[in-house]
Parts: structure tokens; C-alpha cells; sequence
């Protein structure tokens, strides 16, 4: 069952409640009314003056009339006659009550049960008692009922009103509970239909974020974002992953092709002479070392892409730059590298780190042409949460346009593919730099000024504790 119809439920059960209750307390405060008005004409009845046997009908004076709220009556049940003796009623305000002989003789020989009567004229009621006073004598006392007809009827008017506000009231809150509890509540289950169907885009609107649905339906939401910033990801996930594997093979495929190309020939005789099969053989190994480096790059991708920690130990930064710098100079001789370096002291991989700076180097020296100059300095920056370390790798080639620069970390991405296939180049060197450097809880960013004014790479590492 709906929660809907559940409050719909208790509503009507309360109202059946309320219904149920009101008429048995009015049933009640009759019957205890009722109950007051039996005691008090068996008091009457029982009193001497009424009771008198010497003294029979139509005996009493005027002066003698009672006057009260009762009606009084005397009879002889073998006349069949009864006279009123006193009432303080008017005939036109209360008209008496209609009775007859042989009702009253047969009441009075009920040992005094008062009975019902009606008006002689008119709706109204009368409460009787019959009282045998013996010498053959009866004697009749009653009360109208009218006032407390009135009274009951005021009763039930409040009563009625009061359970038509309740109810009232009821539905009320009913209405804002549905408004503010059940109507949100309904909104989430048909968005979760519309995104158990695809539609991952759809939110639900909360009333309030101070109620529980209103809670509940912010919650909702940041779930949504959650799991469509999820899907998200693993599509572009697998995005990387379908473009990584299309290039791996179209990479693997170039140096595959010569080695295949070169075997054909030689199997055809096409390598005839000693220096024919020399030069062939030259380019197999080439391109086999050129497979090995770029499945030793893809290997250590595929381990980075684990996000394994790697494991940190305390390095001067500084010191490890000033090494592969050495080593740069020593591969061309002819390039002029300056190094700026302070003392840093990282938490860091000392093999990957080392990469990263090769890699950097690596790079400035395939993609200017020989003899340009490369500055590479280390320093301390205080980013407001704390001291990092600063590398710098910047060199004054030809620089990068800003859609080049956007990409430049991208696997298999190459400014210029020509030249830095011939180059030996994969694609893959600043992918893993990007990659090692966010391992170690860093970053990595490129900056060129426009084409001709050079490039700026920048490395930002957190150092160590106490540097």
C-alpha cells in the first residue's frame, strides 16, 4: 500500500473515531441526565404532601396549588380521572403531557419505573413517574425534557463542529504532509525510472532542504552527480583505452612492417651482396630496439595506470638534476644546458624521478634544432599550504601553438609526427612524465609564449617534511 493511500486511511479512521466517540459521550451525558431527572421525581414523588391518602382529588384550595418545574397529578384509577394539582408551565408555553388511565394504573404497578410521555400538543417530551399511594389512589409527577433536549442538541452542535474542525485540520496537515513528504518522495521514484532508462541528465527539485525529503532529494542529486561524473569517467576511460591500444598498434605496426619487409627480401635473394644484408640487418636491430622502447614505455604506462605508490625516500632534488644534466651535456656536447639549482629535498622515487628530468631533457633536445640553449633551474615556492619544489626545463626553440600545448601530455601525441618518428620518438615520454609526477602528488604544466619564443615545462613537487 502507497503512503498516500495509507494517510488517506488514518485520516478516515480518525474521523470514523472521532465520529464514534462524539456519539457515545452524547449517549452518555443523556442517559446521566436522564438518570438526574429519575432520581429527582422519585424524590418528588415520595413526599409526604403528595402522598397524603386523606385528601383525594379536587380537596386541595387554591392556596394549596403547588407551584413548580414538575407536572402534578392525582387520580382514582377506578374513575379513570386524574386533576393537576400544580405546574409552573403555562398550557401555551409547555403543553402537559398526554396520559391515560389505564396506562398510568398499569405504571404505577411497576413499583415506581418512570416512563416517557409525549405533549399533548407539539414534539415535546415528557419524563413521568406514577406512584400508587395506596386507598386507591395514584399520584403522577413528571419533568418536560425540553431543556435538556436543548442541552443535548447545543452538545451535539459542538460536538459536530469540533469533529469538522479536527477533521478539517487533519486534512490540512494531511495536504502539506503530501506536499512536503510523499509528492517529493513520488518525484524521486520517476526520476529513478527515467535513469534506470538511460537518462542520467534528470534531477529532482527538493522542497526545502530542512525536511527529510528535501534531504533526502539533495542527496539524491549528489548521487546522480556522483554516478554521472562516474560513467563519465569510465567513458572516457575507455575512451583513453580503445585510442592507447588503436596507437600502440599503429606504433608497433611501422617498425613490425620494416623488420617483415626486410625478412621478405632476404628470402626473395633481394640481399644479394655482403653489404646489402649488413645495412638490412642494421635497420632490423634499429627497428627492434626502437619495439623494445616503446613496449618497455607502454609496460610502465599500464603500471602507472595502477596507481601504485610509489616508494619515497628523501632526495635532493637538486642534486639529481645537476646529474642528469652532466649526462646531457655528455650525449651533445655541442648544446649549450646551464643549471640553476637550490637545495630541495623531496619525498620521491629516485629511478622515476630521474625519468622525469630525462624525459624532459630528452625532449627539449628532439624538438629544437641543435645548438639551442636549455635552462634548467630548481627552487622552493611557498604556495600558501606549504614549501614546493620548483623544476623548470626551458629551452629557446620553436616553441608550441596553443592547440599543440593543450595536448602535449597526451599518449601518442606528437607536434611533429615526421620528425619525431626519424627521431625514434614515441609519443609516450611526457605521458609518463605527467603520470609519475601525479603519482608523487604533483603536477606537471607546459607554457609557450607563441611560436619561435621557446617552451616552458614546470614540475611541482611537495617537499620533504623538515626541508
Amino acid at each position: 500500500m502507497s503512503l498516500r493511500r495509507r494517510l488517506l486511511l488514518g485520516l478516515v479512521l480518525i474521523g470514523a473515531v472521532l465520529v464514534v466517540t462524539n456519539l457515545t459521550l452524547a449517549s452518555r451525558y443523556q442517559s446521566f441526565l436522564l438518570e438526574r431527572v429519575d432520581r429527582q421525581l422519585v424524590d418528588v414523588a415520595s413526599r409526604p404532601v403528595l402522598r397524603d391518602p386523606g385528601r383525594g382529588p379536587g380537596r386541595r384550595s387554591p392556596d394549596e396549588q403547588t407551584l413548580s418545574e414538575y407536572f402534578i397529578a392525582v387520580g382514582n384509577p377506578r374513575t379513570g380521572q386524574l386533576h393537576q394539582i400544580g405546574s409552573a408551565f403555562a398550557d401555551e408555553d409547555q403543553p402537559p403531557p398526554r396520559i391515560e388511565a389505564a396506562d398510568i394504573v398499569e405504571r404505577a404497578a411497576l413499583r415506581s419505573e418512570p416512563f416517557d410521555a409525549p405533549a399533548q400538543e407539539g414534539d415535546g417530551t415528557w419524563r413521568l413517574i406514577a406512584v400508587d399511594t395506596g386507598r386507591n389512589g395514584i399520584t403522577v409527577v413528571g419533568v418536560s425534557l425540553a431543556e435538556i433536549d436543548a442541552t443535548l442538541e447545543r452538545i451535539r452542535a459542538v460536538q459536530g463542529i469540533g469533529t469538522l474542525a479536527v477533521l478539517a485540520t487533519l486534512g490540512l496537515v494531511f495536504w502539506w504532509v503530501l506536499r512536503l513528504g510523499v509528492h517529493p518522495i513520488e518525484d524521486m521514484a520517476v526520476t529513478a525510472d527515467a535513469i534506470a532508462g538511460g537518462d542520467l541528465s534528470r534531477r529532482v527539485t527538493p522542497p526545502s532542504g530542512r525536511t527529510e525529503a528535501g534531504r533526502l532529494g539533495l542527496a539524491f542529486n549528489a548521487m546522480l552527480e556522483r554516478i554521472q561524473q562516474a560513467f563519465k569517467e569510465r567513458e572516457a576511460s575507455e575512451e583513453r583505452v580503445r585510442r592507447f591500444a588503436a596507437d600502440a598498434s599503429h606504433e608497433l605496426r611501422t617498425p613490425l612492417t620494416s623488420i617483415l619487409g626486410y625478412a621478405e627480401l632476404y628470402r626473395a635473394g633481394g640481399l644479394r651482396g655482403r653489404g646489402e644484408l649488413a645495412g638490412a640487418m642494421g635497420r632490423v636491430e634499429q627497428e627492434g630496439r626502437r619495439m623494445k622502447a616503446l613496449v618497455e614505455d607502454l609496460l610502465q604506462l599500464a603500471r602507472l595506470d595502477e596507481h601504485r605508490r610509489p616508494e619515497r625516500a628523501p632526495l635532493r632534488l637538486d642534486e639529481l638534476v645537476a646529474g642528469a644534466v652532466r649526462d646531457a651535456r655528455a650525449v651533445e656536447p655541442d648544446r649549450p644546458i646551464t643549471d640553476d639549482t637550490s637545495p630541495v629535498t623531496v619525498d620521491a622515487d629516485e629511478g622515476q624521478l630521474r625519468q622525469v628530468v630525462g624525459n624532459l631533457l630528452a625532449n627539449a633536445r628532439v624538438h629544437t634544432p641543435p645548438g639551442t640553449p636549455v635552462h634548467v633551474s630548481v627552487r622552493t615556492r611557498d604556495d600558501g599550504d606549504g614549501a614546493v619544489a620548483v623544476l623548470e626545463v626551458r629551452d629557446e626553440g620553436p616553441g608550441l601553438d596553443p592547440a599543440a600545448a593543450a595536448k602535449v601530455f597526451d599518449r601518442f601525441y606528437r607536434a611533429d609526427p615526421s620528425r619525431a618518428r626519424a627521431a625514434g620518438g614515441s609519443g609516450l615520454g611526457l605521458s609518463i612524465v605527467e603520470a609519475i609526477v601525479s603519482a608523487h602528488g604533483g603536477r606537471v604544466g607546459v607554457a609557450s609564449p607563441g611560436m619561435g619564443q621557446g617552451a616552458r615545462f614546470t614540475v611541482e613537487l611537495p617537499t620533504a617534511a623538515g626541508s
